[in-house]
């Protein structure tokens, strides 16, 4: 009997939670309710985390998007940026999305889409004392590419910024070619049609379109030695910034050897970003987003 009741336990820990429920906070003060679902579409994929800083009520929310080459990773690789940005009294919606092959995009996008409509219209009850006025989108990698996707197709008048931190910003570029093959995405598409659907699915692309005043303030942070998203790609996205005179804070810096994006104090599951990323992110907010 004993032995069975520690094969239970050890199931009961196994088992991922499927419902929303509050965890421990592993910073003062700060409140996650995990496991919210924000989209029946998405599956097991449609649920997001909800960190709340030591005074909620009239917060102001982010999104927050993983990177992963849009085939892998999940919502926890972000906690530690979720943490911070709480820290600073945001509250931030950590979401998870659909990813290739299960689904082909533009399914993550639209996941992406729905969670920051989610946020804006308080669907959970624990996002009703937010200020929803307007909401930034931020994300790292695939997860930049996905901010910039999202910021530009949420309504104009809701979305006060985006934060991208090392994304693909135009997908047909000889450059990140190997990163699109090697995603996956659109694979099997005839090839007039595959760059019809990379053209599509770039945010130079969708930002081209746009009139200026619908454009809203941009944070880029990128690498110059960034050998999986190279540097032009950042300048490609903040040159129609700055071509729409458009609000843009841009940081480069030189990166280091075998990094990839080098975003990263560490190679831990989950890790923090780089200091002077953070310094980053915590002036553009306080410009552009700044607390109620």
């Amino acid at each position: 009997m004993k032995a069975l009741s520690s094969i239970l336990a050890l199931i009961c820990l196994l088992t991922p939670t499927i419902h929303a429920e509050e965890a421990a906070s592993p910073t003062a003060g700060l409140r996650i309710i995990e496991n919210i679902r924000y989209s029946e579409t998405a599956g097991e994929k449609g649920f997001g985390d909800l960190y709340l800083p030591a005074e909620p009520k009239n917060a102001r929310p982010l999104l927050l998007i993983h990177g992963g080459a849009w085939k892998k990773m999940d919502r926890f690789r972000m906690n530690r940026v979720a943490e911070f940005l709480a820290a600073q009294g945001y509250a931030v919606f950590n979401v998870s999305y659909r990813l290739i092959p299960q689904a082909d995009y533009p399914a993550c996008e639209q996941d992406c889409i729905t969670a920051g409509n989610f946020l804006l219209e308080a669907s959970h009850p624990d996002m009703a004392q937010l200020d929803r006025s307007k909401l930034v989108v931020i994300g790292a990698s695939a997860g930049g590419h996905l901010a910039l996707m999202t910021g530009l197709k949420l309504p104009p008048d809701r979305v006060a910024g985006i934060i991208d931190i090392s994304g693909p910003t135009d997908l047909t570029s000889p450059e990140i070619r190997n990163l699109m093959i090697g995603s996956g995405m659109f694979k099997g598409q005839p090839s007039e049609q595959y760059e019809a659907s990379l053209r599509a699915a770039s945010p130079v692309t969708i930002a081209a379109d746009k009139a200026p005043a619908d454009l809203p303030p941009l944070l880029v942070l990128q690498s110059e030695n960034d050998k999986i998203v190279e540097a032009i790609q950042a300048r490609k996205i903040a040159d129609l910034w700055k071509q729409k005179a458009r609000p843009l804070q841009e940081y480069f810096w030189p990166g280091r050897e075998g990094m990839t994006h080098d975003i990263w104090r560490s190679s831990a599951n989950g890790p923090f970003l780089r200091e002077e990323l953070e310094a980053q992110i915590r002036t553009f907010l306080e410009t552009y987003f700044p607390k109620s």
